[in-house]
């Protein structure tokens, strides 16, 4: 469906975990786990809870199943680079809205290959983003790691707070057949695993400022 997450990306990132020795599981929509009508992975062992997905800046177009099409054995297209927004979400009732808006700030030298030089956080009515800004570890982290844009965003309606990593990745479409083509999907260029520790550090500070959700 136009401007939904393909289940191939799902599927692919939840293998890209399993490789890493992570315990992903995802949950469907209807799931009570999850936020309502939306598909995620749940990640044990994490300080965030769930991950969902959004296109950055839209949809693409993505084919695949069988079509009738030209006599070709072979055929592969590469999409490209497709920004997606990843929602690493940390659950709980938010206290104070304000005090949960951060944004990452970036400083960079160089016109063509720009090399990022330094990170400030910005934002909020409390004192999170000083609090990001004092840890120098995760600072070190993200310029290590080049884990950019970031930004928190709280999210009241659903008893969580979303903190945002926008990363491009790559869908390669391979076709086969002669006369009917069966298309299959893989995703490639997930976010570096160190992303997720980069997030736990957050995910730490973001909690502080909520309230564990009740059963």
């Amino acid at each position: 469906m136009f401007g939904l997450i393909p289940s191939e990306v799902f599927r692919d990132l939840t293998a890209y975990y399993q490789q890493a020795g992570l315990n992903p599981e995802i949950l469907e929509p209807d799931s009570p786990e999850t936020i309502p009508g939306e598909k995620s992975i749940k990640v044990r062992g994490r300080k965030f809870d769930l991950v969902v997905l959004k296109f950055a800046g839209g949809s693409i177009g993505f084919g695949r199943g069988a079509t009738i099409g030209p006599t070709i054995g072979f055929q592969q297209q590469n999409l490209g680079p497709t920004n997606i927004n990843f929602n690493y979400i940390v659950k709980g009732v938010i206290n104070e809205d304000d005090a949960l808006k951060a944004e990452l700030k970036t400083k960079t030298e160089g016109l063509i290959s720009k090399k990022l030089v330094d990170v400030q956080w910005e934002g909020g009515g409390g004192p999170l983003a000083g609090q990001l800004n004092g840890d120098i570890e995760l600072k070190d982290a993200i310029m290590k790691s080049n884990v950019i844009p970031l930004k928190i965003e709280p999210d009241k309606k659903n008893n969580c707070v979303h903190i945002i990593n926008e990363h491009s990745v790559r869908m390669i479409i391979t076709r086969s057949g002669v006369i009917i083509q069966k298309a299959e999907t893989r995703v490639e260029n997930f976010p570096p695993l160190a992303t997720l520790d980069v997030i736990d550090k957050i995910a730490t500070y973001v909690r502080g400022y909520m309230t564990p959700l009740t059963i």
